[in-house]
């Protein structure tokens, strides 16, 4: 028997209500109208890819518990590179540096980066941005980075993420 892969769309209608759905059906759509079909991956978890780069992960209340969602709330984990500071517009570039995070062992489970858009940090790789519950305005900036890691992919200078297991860190 093989196991059934949800569509986004009907578990976010089942995890989510008001704005967290709607902002969560607005970038569903967003990607889907630009070829960028969300593929389920895990439990509540799914990958968007590129010419088989990573671009985002778009998580729902119920994925593996050390996500840290709780009920009612989303994310978005956009894959990101060394991109120059003007790269986004002011506000999209603050609203990233609000949204970067830390996870404990940074570095060791993707591609780590020197810099978020300019701005140096300790810890940071291709994954330390993440949008969880995400507004209109951090949509926005979310649609933007998926558009320049999907041209980073084009234009064939995205490097090549290698996922490491938690038993191999």
């Amino acid at each position: 028997m093989s196991k059934v892969k949800p569509q986004i769309e009907d578990v976010a209608n089942e995890v989510l209500s008001g704005d967290a759905l709607r902002n969560a059906l607005d970038f569903i759509a967003y990607l889907r109208e630009n070829k960028l079909n969300p593929n389920w991956s895990a439990t509540n978890v799914w990958k968007v890819s590129s010419k088989t780069f990573n671009v985002c992960f778009i998580r729902l209340y119920g994925a593996a518990e050390y996500h840290g969602l709780k009920p009612g709330e989303w994310n978005i984990s956009p894959f990101i590179g060394e991109y120059e500071p003007d790269s986004l517009s002011d506000e999209n570039r603050d609203i990233a540096w609000a949204n970067k995070k830390t996870c404990s062992g940074c570095g060791k489970c993707a591609l780590p980066l020197d810099a978020v858009f300019g701005r140096k940090y300790d810890y940071a790789c291709e994954a330390a941005i993440r949008f969880v519950n995400p507004d209109a305005k951090a949509i926005a900036c979310a649609k933007k980075l998926v558009e320049l890691r999907r041209n980073e992919i084009k234009d064939g200078m995205a490097k090549k993420h290698q996922y490491v297991a938690m038993r191999d860190r």
